[in-house]
């Protein structure tokens, strides 16, 4: 930028006179500027409008247009009290007698007071429980074993039992644990029974012992004892060698099903480490398999790896192991996504390899530590065999049997015994009271539902309960077409039509903005905030004034609605079902293509003309659906059409050209700061231009100066 001087030789006010220069050229800028302003209203103004007309082509008209809109029902009871009902699209027409007999209901224990000042955090010896017990949680997500000892707290205990598949809290208010089921209904009840008599002694310190009556513990014995009389040694005696030898030999058959599955698995997983040597052959994928593998201890010899060898490795062998298996499945996929293969079928079949190898692996390892578990109860030695000689036929079948596994067999039926004699003990108290869960019972037309729920879904309609009716009385449910329902999905169709139709001669018709035009920064600057809004609101009213889309997307609405659709071979138009526009005079401004409804009681214009719509719904239906479902379906259509996508010009679901006013503003933009480049530009050659002359007017008085100088002046 030259140097810009300021008329000191001149005497010039050569900073005014550049300035009127250049505003005489920025005449060109503010052209353009305002020019785009005015093209940003007339967008907004469509982007306002366009919302409307997706908006009512999106809701009422698509649902006009479906005949399964129009099959409304309604259902009527006479007593809500008892139930509330849902009606479906599939309900019929009828007239129910209905009885609620029972209400669905939750299983219940209110445990009993444990004590003062008991915390979550005390301990069960704290209590006077010692030793360790073990009950069962059974529930419908279905059964966990809980073992407790005296170092268990009454939090801990809490959470196993939420951990069980229970609602569980304990009250240190009122010093009772409280527990239900999940859900509702008999399939969701649940209980808890002692395995042993260390259990019932853990039950009974927490104030959650019950009786029989309820799914106790004593009814759980009692299919293991059968009718025996515990004061019988005799026959408790007979019982429990018998046991004894039934349990040996089911333990027995468990680990020879165990065996099996141990050999099944190694070999299914012998067949899987062959297909992975496969897979990872390539010379590439070899080498991330071996450097996951370089720095482990002892190394892993994967050549020569079977599932036997496999199975003996450390955790950390193991562990790296897995890693490399994975690295190397991920080298598999990235060369064949850099070959151009299939990766997503790749992908999936590697994926599921690997899924399939930790499974095979995880029931494995369980197997194998059932079987090991069984191994030390029995004394079995390496080789499969009994270390004992133990022979079912002989006179003592339990001769041979390890100690351990004697005395363990022992100690569970003796447990059983100890049990069974406490719960048949007449004066045995229980500390906890339990109220089963319950189904839900009704009679509908004579016919007996059960659920889980207080809730019943029966041929279309959703009943929901929330009382049992008195005996001899029932509920009336009534079920019929939801005339109103109808006639409100019409009514509300055109209520949106007339806000769209409305808005779109209100903007068409909107007065000419002649005079003005969209304010510069300098302009407002002249101006107060409300008179700045009231100039740019009179521009932004007219931004679509005489709009030639606006105008063809209007006639085209207003043509479909005016032509009618042919019923049954007969030409029919709105008329025929009292809806119209209002006399042109009595119609406001930008308001006289509207519909109205005659009868329509929140219509003040038609309010008091008969109801011609609401009857043809009651008594010719057909004829309305057929009617309204293809004049939606045509007015869709034509909408549709007229927003479909066009390249360079408009979007989908556009009803007008929003891809070219954008270019446009765009290319404002760019014609904006090109003609503003040009005026500084301008500006410059004038300061240049002065600048100059400055300089030549200095020199000329230096001159002047020098010869008056030798003149003697």
């Amino acid at each position: 930028m030259p140097m810009r001087l300021s008329g000191l030789m001149s005497g010039m006010d050569t900073e005014s006179i550049i300035q009127q220069l250049v505003e005489a050229k920025k005449t060109k800028v503010t052209k353009a500027v305002k020019a785009q302003k005015s093209l940003k209203y007339k967008q907004d103004a469509w982007k306002n409008l366009n919302k409307q007309i997706v908006n009512l082509y999106n809701k009422s008209l698509t649902t006009m247009r479906f005949q399964s809109s129009y099959m409304k029902k309604v259902t009527k009871v006479s007593n809500s009290n008892v139930v509330s009902v849902i009606t479906g699209e599939t309900a019929m027409n009828s007239v129910q007698s209905l009885t609620v007999d029972q209400l669905a209901k939750s299983g219940y224990l209110t445990g009993g007071q444990i004590g003062d000042d008991v915390k979550s955090s005390t301990k069960l010896s704290e209590l006077g429980f010692v030793g360790n017990g073990s009950f069962r949680v059974k529930t419908a997500d279905g059964v966990m074993d809980i073992s407790v000892d005296g170092d268990s707290t009454i939090g801990g205990f809490v959470s196993a039992l939420k951990d069980a598949g229970l609602n569980a809290n304990f009250d240190e208010a009122n010093g009772r644990i409280h527990i239900t089921s999940k859900g509702s209904g008999t399939k969701n009840d649940f209980s808890i029974i002692a395995n042993d008599a260390a259990g019932w002694s853990a039950l009974d310190a927490l104030g959650l012992t019950y009786g029989e009556d309820n799914n106790s513990a004593l009814a759980h014995y009692k299919s293991i004892f059968g009718d025996i009389d515990p004061t019988d040694p005799a026959a408790v005696n007979g019982k429990i060698e018998g046991d004894q030898l039934k349990y040996l030999n089911d333990l027995r058959a468990l680990r020879a099903t165990l065996v099996d599955t141990e050999k099944e698995l190694l070999t299914k997983q012998n067949e899987s480490l062959t297909q992975l040597k496969a897979k990872l052959a390539d010379p590439d994928v070899r080498k991330e398999w071996d450097d996951a593998l370089k720095d482990v201890d002892p190394p892993i010899d994967i050549d020569n790896l079977t599932a036997e060898k496999y199975y003996n490795l450390s955790n950390e062998q193991k562990q790296a192991f897995d890693t490399a298996l994975q690295k190397s499945l991920d080298k598999v996929y990235e060369k064949a996504l850099a070959a151009g293969g299939d990766t997503d079928t790749i992908k999936a079949d590697l994926e599921q390899f690997y899924s399939d190898w930790k499974a095979d692996e995880s029931e494995l390892n369980s197997t194998v530590a059932s079987r090991k578990s069984l191994d030390q109860d029995l004394d079995i030695v390496d080789d499969g065999t009994f270390a004992g000689a133990v022979k079912v036929d002989s006179a003592d079948p339990l001769a041979g049997l390890a100690a351990t596994a004697k005395a363990a067999i022992a100690d569970k039926i003796n447990n059983a015994v100890t049990m069974y004699n406490k719960l048949s003990d007449s004066t045995t108290t229980y500390g906890a009271h339990k109220d089963s869960a319950a189904d839900a019972k009704i009679t509908l037309n004579g016919v007996e539902y059960t659920s889980n729920k207080n809730t019943f879904d029966i041929n279309g309609l959703t009943l929901t309960v929330s009382a049992t009716t008195a005996e001899g009385e029932s509920v009336t449910i009534t079920t019929e077409d939801d005339t109103n329902g109808i006639y409100d999905m019409v009514k509300n169709f055109f209520k949106e039509y007339n806000a769209v139709i409305n808005q779109m001669d209100k903007l068409y018709n909107a007065d000419a903005a002649k005079g003005y035009e969209p304010l510069t920064d300098e302009e407002k600057e002249a101006m107060s905030d409300s008179q700045i809004e009231e100039w740019e609101n009179k521009i932004k009213d007219a931004a679509l004034r005489k709009d030639g889309t606006l105008s063809t997307f209007a006639s085209e609405m207003k043509r479909i609605m005016m032509e009618g659709v042919e019923v049954d071979g007969k030409k029919m138009y709105l008329a025929n079902f009292g809806i119209g526009t209002l006399n042109y005079f009595v119609a406001a401004d930008n308001e006289r293509n509207a519909y109205h409804i005659d009868g329509d009681p929140d219509d003040e214009n038609t309010a008091n003309n008969p109801d011609k719509l609401k009857s043809m719904i009651a008594n010719d239906p057909d004829t309305v659906v057929s009617f309204f479902t293809q004049l939606s379906q045509k007015m869709s259509d034509k909408m549709f059409d007229m927003m479909k996508s066009v390249e360079g010009v408009s979007s989908a679901m556009t009803a007008y050209e929003d891809k070219r006013m954008q270019t446009d503003y765009d290319n404002y933009t760019a014609k904006i700061k090109e003609l503003e480049k040009k005026l500084a530009d301008y500006e410059d050659k004038w300061y240049a231009k002065f600048a100059a002359m400055e300089t030549a007017l200095a020199k000329m008085q230096n001159n002047a100066s020098a010869v008056t100088s030798l003149l003697g002046g």
